[in-house]
């Protein structure tokens, strides 16, 4: 019975010994890391962008896209510092940088992030050709999931006040800045009212534009009278001022 017992007590003491040393090889490993953690630096590229995106329209969607699992980086103490390459932009693919600077540890790493905004955009309700005119009639306001920032679109429709058409667009296109220009309000060749302005006094005179002209631009006009040329800020569709 005495010897019964005693395996049992030197069994028991074997088993609590083989525990505390797998206890202590699992602590071991859950403290010093081998390896980087690639989902560590997706989670930090996407949380990078959300900090320097400008965008204060919609809400953002930002995802990294997937690492090589066969990466093997050095494990890095610090955190790894994230920036975007030289001349690197916010667009709907956007590469951030990851970089690792550590004495026992220094890589640099490029990580693809996608970015799509969920906001208002002005989508056209018709066809327009080129240098038509653009007001709210022309288009319906709706909330989409787009590709890069809000403001790679048209989101308001007073953004639509004094533009038009660069070129053709077809009906359901959702309105970018680059789809528009600046609206001609005088056009070579026109007749104007020049308005001459001087200590509180106006002078008109019949004038020839000699170029076209959009709201608040410089262009040269010939005083028909005179024949004298004058270079003045259009005013309106009719009127060049010139302040003396």
């Amino acid at each position: 019975m005495k010897f019964l017992k005693s395996i049992l007590i030197f069994t028991a003491m074997y088993v609590a010994q083989i525990t505390h040393a797998q206890n202590v090889i699992t602590s071991s490993n859950a403290v010093t890391t081998p390896f980087q953690s690639l989902q560590e630096l997706q989670a930090l590229a996407e949380q990078h962008i959300r900090t320097i995106a400008t965008s204060k329209v919609g809400n953002l969607h930002v995802k990294a896209e997937p690492l090589d699992p066969r990466l093997h980086l050095a494990n890095c103490i610090n955190k790894p510092e994230m920036f975007l390459p030289s001349g690197a932009n916010l667009s709907s693919r956007t590469t951030v940088g990851a970089r690792c600077n550590d004495s026992n540890a220094q890589w640099t790493l490029y990580i693809g992030v996608n970015i799509e905004t969920e906001t208002p955009v002005l989508i056209l309700n018709r066809a327009v050709t080129r240098d038509a005119q653009l007001n709210g009639l022309d288009v319906i306001v709706d909330t989409r999931r787009v590709p890069g920032l809000s403001s790679t679109y048209l989101t308001n429709v007073e953004q639509l006040k004094g533009y038009s058409a660069r070129r053709d667009l077809a009906a359901g296109m959702l309105l970018t800045p680059s789809m528009l220009q600046p609206t001609v309000l005088i056009h070579r060749g026109q007749q104007v009212t020049l308005q001459a302005n001087a200590s509180g006094i106006s002078v008109m005179a019949d004038a020839i534009a000699l170029s076209d002209g959009t709201a608040n631009s410089r262009i040269r006009v010939r005083n028909i009278n005179t024949a004298k040329e004058v270079e003045g800020v259009v005013d309106s569709a009719t009127v060049v001022r010139v302040d003396l």
